[in-house]
């Protein structure tokens, strides 16, 4: 069973200024939470114990607010460490989970985060999930429990969450190309990022959830970086493919939705959603935008 995860959390923000200036967009609220606290919550429920987050000097509020004795601490207790995967929707606090943090104060790309975990994952299998995107299902957590099984039965070097995008929306993401699709679970052939809508090799997008063996470091360490200097997850991904490694696509299923911190637009409808489904005040809430809305 995969116990650990690495939250690269270290980028700059710069397309939610001026509101990124002295709050990480990770620590932005969706409804009553951080949105960084729902990423926790999703991998706690799927059995996570240990969270890596690589971070950054700007980023000091997020570990302020995990680190034992922070900020969250003030909120109310936190969930058991001996019920890692337990419900949390009665505590305040994020779960009391093992946490670490490494520093990544130079942005050099998505890879080049999770090339930092190598002594932290070790030679075990490890999530990576994107602290500015956030996956609600119906039963938490169930999109990274169906990619640890479909890791492990498959004997994958990757397993990586997608999902089918409108067409216009491909060259946003990296694309991957199927051998053959299915609905639960698919091996691919190669991985591009961000391709123009002609070179698309098809419409599934990659979905802010991987699985990497400890394979994936050595091939970081043999992918070329950019003219930027920047090292990318997926080109070290094609580097497995290409070597003979397996890479699996678990297809996010009907009941989940992936929402981006990373603009004003998808932010306000994540809030937006959030806030709608909030137990307390989100029939109210909905009567007043109702309100709003017939105004307008």
């Amino acid at each position: 069973m995969i116990r650990k995860a690495v939250v690269p959390v270290a980028g700059l923000g710069t397309r939610m200024l001026p509101l990124t200036l002295s709050v990480p967009k990770e620590m932005l609220p969706l409804g009553r939470k951080p949105a960084i606290h729902r990423v926790v919550d999703e991998l706690a429920a799927a059995g996570i114990e240990r969270i890596l987050f690589v971070t950054s000097s700007r980023k000091q509020a997020i570990e302020e607010y995990f680190e034992p004795g922070g900020r969250a601490d003030l909120q109310g207790p936190r969930a058991h460490r001996e019920h890692p995967g337990r419900d949390q929707s009665d505590q305040t606090g994020p779960p009391a989970l093992d946490y670490s943090f490494v520093r990544q104060d130079v942005p050099a790309g998505n890879g080049d985060a999770v090339r930092l975990a190598a002594s932290f994952a070790g030679s075990d299998s490890f999530v990576v999930a994107w602290g500015d995107a956030v996956i609600r299902s119906e039963e938490e957590g169930d999109v990274v429990r169906h990619m640890m099984e479909t890791h492990a039965k498959e004997d994958a070097a990757c397993t990586i969450a997608v999902e089918y995008v409108p067409e216009e929306m491909v060259s946003r993401y990296g694309i991957v190309r199927p051998r053959y699709e299915s609905g639960t679970a698919f091996p691919i052939d190669d991985i591009v990022e961000k391709p123009s809508v002609e070179n698309a090799p098809s419409r599934y997008a990659v979905s802010a959830r991987y699985i990497c063996g400890p394979g994936i470091f050595p091939a970081l360490e043999a992918t070329p970086r950019g003219s930027k200097g920047e090292l990318w997850l997926a080109d070290a991904i094609r580097y497995l493919l290409r070597a003979g490694g397996t890479v699996w696509c678990v297809p996010l299923e009907t009941g989940n939705r992936r929402y981006d911190i990373g603009t004003p637009l998808t932010y306000w409808e994540a809030f937006a959603d959030y806030a709608l489904a909030d137990e307390t005040d989100g029939t109210a809430f909905r009567d007043r935008l109702k309100g709003r809305l017939n105004e307008s």
